[in-house]
């Protein structure tokens, strides 16, 4: 009996795992589609004439977000490696 609970336990954290995989996976493909529906909008605004000050806001904010994107995955890079004081590797 306790075997069947044994596998069954295996099995949950299997689709748990699969899970939590696709949800990164889904996470990542938004992060990608929005800052290209950003560079889009800023591209379409510079071919209409729109307001200097705006396209200059809009590119500031796609760029913070990508900086925020890069230092994340730094973060996480570094926190899985385990090691505290060494840059990335490019």
């Amino acid at each position: 009996m306790e075997w069947m609970l044994q596998v069954v336990d295996e099995i949950d954290d299997a689709i748990g795992a699969l899970r939590l995989c696709s949800l990164g996976l889904a996470a990542e493909i938004g992060l990608v589609a929005a800052g290209g529906l950003g560079m889009g909008a800023i591209g379409a605004a510079i071919a209409t004439g729109a307001e200097v000050s705006l396209i200059c806001s809009a590119a500031i904010v796609l760029s913070l977000a990508a900086a925020l994107k890069i230092h994340g995955s730094y973060l996480g890079d570094r926190s899985a490696s385990g090691s505290r004081g060494e840059p990335p590797l490019l």
